[in-house]
C-alpha cells in the first residue's frame, strides 16, 4: 500500500502542511504590509480549517470524543488559540485584523546593564532614522550595543508577536494531529514533502528549527562607541560521517551518552582538554537542549566585546525560538585568581589585567531550572606551543542568577514563564 493512503486524515493533515508553508511565506514578507497582511488572513483560516476538516471525518477517528474534547479544553484556556478562533471569525466575517507596527529597542552596555523598550514607529522607517531619534537626546550613553528588532502584532493579541502567536497554534496542532494519528495506530505516515524543503508530514510537539521567530533578517544591531552596525554572518555545515569519524580517530575520543547539560559537563571538558592539547585552540562550541537531547550545536565567533555581547543576545533569541532548557559552552578564557577594581570601584575584567591574567578552558553549563556548573582547566603555552594542562577544577558557589556571560539566556528563560 502507498504510504499517502495510510493516513488516517490526509485532508486534515494536509492542511497543517499547507500552514507551514503559508507560515513561511508571511514571514518571508515581514517587511511588506500588504503582503504581510495577506499571508497572515490565509494563515489563520488555514489553523482553523485544520480543526473543521477533523471533526468531518469524527466518526471514522476511534476515540474521538475523548481525546478531541481534551484538546477542546486546553485550547479554551489557551489564550493564542482564542485569538485563532476570534480571528478566522473576523477575518471571514468582518474585516482584516487590526494590525500594529511596534519597534522593540535593547541596549546593552556590558552583561549587568541592559535596557529594553518598545517604540511605535513606520514599519518601513529605516533603522538609522529609528536609531537617530533615539539617540537625539543628548544624555543618551553612546556605549555598548542597540538591536533595533521590528515586530507586528494584532491589537487583540498585544502581548504577543504575530510568527510567534501563530507558530503557537502550529504546534498545538501538531500535538493533536499526532495524537489523532495514535488513536489510529499510526505514527508516521509519509505525506509527501513540499516546498520549501522543510515543510513534512512529521508531526512533533517541539518547535520546528526552521520556524525562528527572532530572525536576524528582523534585527538591526549597531556598535555605539564605534558608531558603525554589526553584521551577522550564519554558515550551516552539513554533517559528514567520515569527518566525525576522523575526528573521533584524532583526539582519542567517543560519542558522548545521553544526559542534560550538568551531567554532561566532566565529559565535554575532558575532550575539550584532549583537542586542546592536540589543536593548541579550541573554539567556542555552543550546545543547546532539550531535557537530555542536544537539539542544535554551533561555533561562535565575535571581532570584539561589543559583538559577544550581541552574540550572547542573538543566542538567547535561538533558545527562545527552539524552547531549549539547558545550555553548555565550551570557550578558552582569560583567568584571575583574585579580583581587583578600578578608580571608580569596577571590578576590571580579566581580559583587561595584563600580565596577571591566565588562560583557561572552560566549559559552562545551566539549566532552566536553576542549574549550574563551572569547569576551568588553566593552562600555558611552552616553547613551540606545547600546551600545558592544569587539572580541572569546579568554580565554586556559582549561583544561576549572577553568571554574567550567560545573563542574556537567563533573562530570557525568566521572560519565557
Amino acid at each position: 500500500m502507498n504510504t499517502y493512503n495510510r493516513c488516517p486524515m490526509p485532508s486534515a493533515h494536509k492542511r497543517l502542511m499547507d500552514c507551514h508553508a503559508m507560515w513561511h511565506a508571511m514571514a518571508n514578507s515581514y517587511m511588506e504590509p500588504e503582503t504581510f497582511r495577506m499571508h497572515l488572513n490565509s494563515l489563520i483560516q488555514g489553523l482553523r480549517n485544520v480543526t473543521f476538516l477533523l471533526q468531518k471525518q469524527k466518526s471514522e477517528l476511534p476515540d474521538f470524543t475523548n481525546w478531541y474534547s481534551e484538546f477542546q479544553d486546553q485550547a479554551k484556556s489557551d489564550p493564542t488559540m482564542r485569538w485563532v478562533v476570534a480571528s478566522r471569525n473576523r477575518v471571514v466575517k468582518e474585516s482584516d485584523l487590526e494590525l500594529l507596527s511596534e519597534v522593540k529597542v535593547r541596549w546593552v552596555a556590558d552583561w549587568a546593564n541592559k535596557q529594553e523598550r518598545t517604540f511605535t514607529f513606520p514599519p518601513r522607517m529605516p533603522s538609522k532614522a529609528i536609531l537617530a531619534s533615539l539617540l537625539s537626546t543628548p544624555s543618551e550613553k553612546r556605549k555598548g550595543v542597540v538591536t533595533v528588532s521590528r515586530r507586528w502584532v494584532d491589537r487583540a493579541l498585544p502581548e504577543q508577536e504575530l510568527l510567534n502567536a501563530t507558530r503557537k497554534a502550529f504546534i498545538r496542532l501538531c500535538g493533536l494531529l499526532s495524537r489523532a494519528h495514535d488513536a489510529c495506530g499510526i505514527g508516521s505516515c509519509g505525506l509527501a514533502d513540499r516546498d520549501p524543503e522543510c515543510v513534512n508530514g512529521i508531526l512533533t510537539a517541539d518547535p520546528l528549527s526552521c520556524m525562528d521567530i527572532n530572525p536576524g533578517s528582523l534585527q538591526d544591531h549597531f556598535d555605539l562607541s564605534a558608531m558603525r552596525g554589526i553584521g551577522e554572518i550564519y554558515t550551516k555545515v552539513p554533517y559528514d560521517e567520515a569527518k566525525t569519524a576522523k575526528a573521533r580517530k584524532r583526539y582519542g575520543v567517543s560519542d558522548f551518552p545521553p544526559g542534560d547539560p550538568i551531567e554532561l559537563a566532566p565529559l565535554v571538558m575532558d575532550h575539550a582538554r584532549k583537542v586542546l592539547s592536540r589543536d593548541k585552540h579550541h573554539i567556542n562550541v555552543v550546545w543547546l537542549f532539550r531535557g537530555n537531547e542536544v537539539i542544535e550545536n554551533f561555533a561562535q565567533t565575535y571581532a570584539d566585546q561589543n559583538a559577544k555581547y550581541l552574540a550572547f543576545h542573538r543566542l538567547a533569541d535561538r533558545v527562545e525560538t527552539l524552547r531549549a532548557d539547558g545550555i553548555l559552552l565550551i570557550a578558552e578564557m582569560w583567568y584571575v585568581t583574585d579580583h581587583k577594581q578600578d578608580d571608580k570601584g569596577n571590578i576590571i575584567p580579566a581580559r583587561d589585567r595584563g600580565r596577571d591574567r591566565r588562560e583557561a578552558l572552560h566549559v559552562l553549563s545551566a539549566t532552566r531550572e536553576g542549574e549550574a556548573v563551572s569547569l576551568i582547566a588553566p593552562f600555558s603555552r611552552k616553547l613551540l606551543g606545547t600546551i600545558q594542562l592544569e587539572e580541572t577544577f569546579t568554580e565554586g558557589d556559582v549561583e544561576h542568577k549572577s553568571i554574567g556571560i550567560l545573563s542574556p539566556i537567563l533573562d530570557r528563560w525568566r521572560e519565557m514563564e
